[in-house]
């Protein structure tokens, strides 16, 4: 059984999935926000540093509501949260693998099988931090998204899109983007256009390629308005 449900994406022509992406681009803060942390801070910043930072982005993003953003920010500076802690649990989200979110369908099974298992961690770090923010929505939208590149942000509006369940196990998670992964390479063959490039070219051909999984969400973000 399929964790994702496509209906709504295989008639979406090129035209709609261009006027999505821009629709974001509009709201030019949050396109900006994110390209500056993952071409810089998650590269440069210091492990606590990094962290406040990204979650000061995503604060604005709605991911507050429980207080996760601020309850973590506040154990970090208060030292409940050690450097060494957060060195480890970066450790964990930089050796995801190095693989376009279209290729993974190719992936063989124990590989998988590791992005399954470095979720299975990630997750049990964050709840250790907030018992908020282990969820899905936080999961992609903040760790993953940000720093890996190769998911969207399962939140309220994309899981709508997919028609996909608000809890899923992290091995439903890896299904889930190797079926958009086949997906992509569905729509990628059938436009003869790079998902990816399409995105970078609506933000005015920047020369710092968007990654596809974020590419991917700016896509479906206000699909149901173009339908």
């Amino acid at each position: 059984m399929n964790v994702c449900n496509f209906d709504s994406l295989n008639s979406m022509t090129l035209e709609c999935a261009k006027k999505s992406i821009r629709k974001v681009i509009a709201d030019a803060t949050g396109v900006f926000q994110y390209d500056s942390y993952f071409r810089t801070t998650r590269e440069i910043a210091r492990a606590d540093d990094r962290l406040i930072k990204l979650l000061n982005i995503v604060s604005g993003w709605s991911m507050n509501r429980n207080r996760q953003c601020t309850t973590i920010i506040e154990k970090i500076a208060d030292k409940k949260i050690s450097i060494a802690e957060l060195e480890s649990f970066w450790k964990t989200v930089d050796t995801l693998p190095n693989i376009e979110l279209r290729d993974l369908p190719n992936s063989g099974r124990e590989q998988l099988r590791q992005i399954e298992m470095a979720f299975d961690e990630i997750r049990k770090t964050l709840r250790g931090w907030h018992s908020s923010s282990d969820s899905l929505c936080f999961l992609t939208k903040v760790i993953l998204m940000f720093n890996w590149g190769q998911s969207p942000a399962f939140d309220k509006r994309i899981r709508s899109v997919l028609k996909m369940k608000n809890n899923i196990t992290n091995k439903d998670l890896v299904t889930a983007l190797v079926e958009i992964g086949y997906w992509i390479q569905r729509f990628e063959s059938k436009h003869g256009v790079k998902l990816d490039t399409l995105a970078t070219n609506e933000m005015n051909g920047s020369n710092r390629p968007l990654p596809l999984g974020r590419s991917f969400d700016m896509m479906l973000f206000y699909l149901e308005e173009n339908s």
